[in-house]
């Protein structure tokens, strides 16, 4: 059986890796309990306390919950806006916590190669530079070399520290 406190943890842990602000972050203002009601679904209660994390079915206390459909969840982490109709109980620290993780700058190509691999995050690098990216900054051809070099180092880095935390 899996399990997922121990999965929640190593989530985190990766989350931290991939950022360099989240982990003092959340230090300052955990513990973190809440529970996610999606629609549909078992509720899911979360506690964020750095090693000691937690996640689980079973009902425990929590400080706010997070009513909303799996739309409604899928929207938030894309857009890093959460509505304040879907929270109940202490709305306070549940923008908190949503601002810290959407301004953690996490990387998410490095998250998306450490747990599917190299082409899975080959393709959303391509995918997510040709949705955001303008023609002017990639009009000088000596300037687009050059950005391709720094992102072949950052990700011959990235590797680098994950194989050395391994």
């Amino acid at each position: 059986m899996i399990d997922i406190k121990k999965a929640l943890n190593k989530l985190l842990r990766d989350l931290e890796d991939s950022s360099p602000n989240l982990k003092n972050a959340l230090q300052e203002i955990g513990p973190i309990t809440f529970l996610l009601n999606i629609n549909g679904h078992k509720n899911i209660y979360i506690i964020i306390n750095g090693d000691d994390s937690d996640i689980s079915f079973k009902e425990k206390n929590y400080a706010f919950e997070i009513r909303a459909s799996l739309i409604d969840v899928i929207k938030v982490l894309v857009s890093g806006k959460l509505s304040r109709n879907l929270i109940h109980g202490d709305a306070e620290i549940a923008i908190v916590l949503l601002g810290i993780i959407y301004k953690s700058n996490i990387d998410i190509i490095y998250l998306i190669d450490k747990y599917f691999g190299s082409l899975p995050a080959l393709f959303t690098y391509a995918i997510v530079n040709r949705m955001f990216s303008s023609s002017e900054i990639y009009e000088d051809k000596n300037h687009r070399k050059l950005r391709k070099r720094l992102r072949d180092i950052a990700i011959r880095l990235d590797r680098l520290e994950a194989l050395r935390s391994s």
